[in-house]
C-alpha cells in the first residue's frame, strides 16, 4: 500500500505543477526497462498490472516495479482503485470458514467483508 501511495503522490505532484505533454515515462521492472507508454495501473494486493499503450499488459510483484516521471505528465489519466469485495466467513485471527454462516458458533465473525455478531 505504500508503493500505491507514492505513485499515487509522484502522478499527482506532475498533474499538479502542470507539466506540458512532452513527458517521458520510464517503467522499470525487476530492474530491467520497458519502452512502452504506461496507461494503466490495477493493484491486487501485492501484485499490480502494467498497462502499455499498445494493449498489451503486464502482471508484477510492486516491490520489483518502478515508475519515473520526467519532465512532464505521463499517458496515465487516472488512477482507479478497483475494490474487490471479499467473500466468506473469515474468524478475527483471519482464518476462512466457508459459507455457510448457518454452522457458527457465537461470537465476532467476517461475513462477506462485514463484522458480524452471531448469538
Amino acid at each position: 500500500m505504500k508503493t500505491f501511495r507514492i505513485i499515487l503522490g509522484t502522478l499527482m505532484a506532475a498533474w499538479a505543477i502542470g507539466i506540458n505533454a512532452d513527458s517521458k515515462t520510464s517503467t522499470v521492472i525487476d530492474g530491467i526497462e520497458i519502452d512502452k507508454d504506461l496507461t494503466k495501473l490495477k493493484f491486487n494486493g501485492n501484485t499490480v498490472t502494467l498497462s502499455f499503450s499498445d494493449n498489451s499488459s503486464i502482471e508484477a510483484d510492486m516491490k520489483f516495479v518502478s515508475i519515473k516521471i520526467r519532465h512532464a505528465t505521463s499517458a496515465i489519466d487516472d488512477v482507479i482503485a478497483d475494490p474487490q469485495k471479499p467473500s466468506g466467513i473469515y474468524n478475527l485471527k483471519g482464518q476462512y470458514l466457508g459459507t455457510n454462516p448457518k454452522n457458527l458458533s457465537a461470537g465476532f465473525y467476517i461475513v462477506n467483508g462485514q463484522k458480524v455478531y452471531v448469538k
